[in-house]
């Protein structure tokens, strides 16, 4: 990415609707009480905010699922990046109206391949980017789905047949494959605070893959990246917010890092 480009990041994901706590009352009552909307992404979102002439829109992930297709692409002529954190495949290969039987008519009822829209705008100069989570990549049970999208082919990383979640209340050693690329420059590496958990997956040849994490013996990317003709996807394959991120977000450099890999990352 340019540095010089003005950029408009649309990010999805890490939204929560808390519907408070259940009070048992009698044998009768028991309600919830307390509703709560939170976007645990916000120290993300601050950091890009705080990039000079940045722009950011940051949306749940139901809101994407919602999305009408003129909406869809007047997202995409928008962004010059995209990020998807704990976002399920169907959340773009399901739509509202395939189950709402008022608009079924008599016609068929399809709408465009927002995996292939996505890819499109990957070819013609966009920077995509996916967060770590349960949803992400293949995620908890398979549940992410993305290895079977039409995606995946240009996914800097190859994702798992099975669940990939790796997880510790301990954390895990982290590694900085090139200090001296200016998305991770200027980094003390060692001072990282525990990582809780990551997505296990494998990187492709072509790719590359800047900073690794180590789980027993074995080393996996963590930072990765990869071109596709004009364009560029990338992986941070742990939590940029918690869990797995409850420590990383309060690491110093971690404004530092979010804002170099969305200005350098090429």
């Amino acid at each position: 990415m340019d540095a010089s480009k003005k950029l408009k990041i649309w990010h999805v994901g890490n939204w929560c609707v808390h519907t408070g706590q259940r009070y048992v009352e009698s044998p009768f009552q028991a309600p919830s009480k307390g509703v709560e909307i939170l976007n645990y992404a916000k120290p993300l979102i601050d950091a890009l905010r705080e990039i000079p002439d940045s722009e950011v829109i940051s949306e749940p992930s139901w809101e994407l699922y919602n999305m009408s297709p003129e909406q869809f692409e007047e997202r995409l002529s928008w962004a010059t990046s995209i990020i998807l954190a704990d976002v399920e495949t169907k959340c773009l290969m399901l739509h509202p109206d395939f189950f709402t039987r008022a608009k079924w008519g008599d016609k068929p009822v399809t709408f465009p391949d927002r995996f292939d829209l996505i890819k499109t705008w990957i070819s013609d100069g966009g920077h995509f980017h996916m967060n770590g989570g349960w949803y992400s990549f293949t995620g908890e049970l398979g549940k992410g789905g993305w290895r079977r999208s039409r995606l995946h082919n240009i996914f800097p990383v190859e994702c798992l047949e099975h669940d990939d979640l790796i997880e510790s209340t301990d954390g895990y050693e982290v590694r900085c494959n090139n200090e001296n690329h200016p998305c991770v420059t200027g980094i003390d590496w060692s001072t990282i605070p525990p990582l809780l958990g990551f997505n296990e997956t494998k990187i492709r040849s072509d790719s590359t893959s800047l900073i690794d994490i180590r789980n027993d013996n074995s080393w996996h990317p963590l930072l990765a990246y990869r071109k596709h003709n004009k364009g560029i996807f990338s992986g941070w394959m742990t939590g940029a917010s918690p869990h797995w991120g409850i420590n990383f977000m309060k690491w110093k450099y971690y404004k530092k890092f979010w804002q170099q890999v969305f200005l350098y990352i090429k």
